[in-house]
């Protein structure tokens, strides 16, 4: 009886848990939808243009094939690793 009593309120939890986790999932932004950046042997960054149209990343143990701007900090993050291969 004590366990029908339980059930409800431990159910009515789950049910609120997973929506709130569903909403701050979809909160986050895909920073692969930013402009990708790659960068050059100048040290400089450079738009790296549409992946799997002007360039692939191949595999690569400790490289970065592209990078974001991060608005907040004015830097650049590796956002892809590998290793940037320009098609055109």
């Amino acid at each position: 009886m004590k366990m029908k009593k339980n059930k409800f309120p431990l159910l009515a939890l789950a049910i609120i848990l997973a929506a709130g986790g569903a909403v701050a999932n979809s909160l986050t932004k895909d920073s692969r939808a930013e402009t990708q950046y790659y960068l050059a042997s100048d040290g400089n960054y450079y738009p790296a243009g549409v992946e799997g149209y002007d360039y692939e990343c191949a595999w690569s143990q400790f490289g970065a094939c592209t990078y974001h701007l991060d608005a907040a900090t004015g830097n650049y993050v590796r956002t892809k690793y590998g290793k940037i291969l320009f098609i055109r």
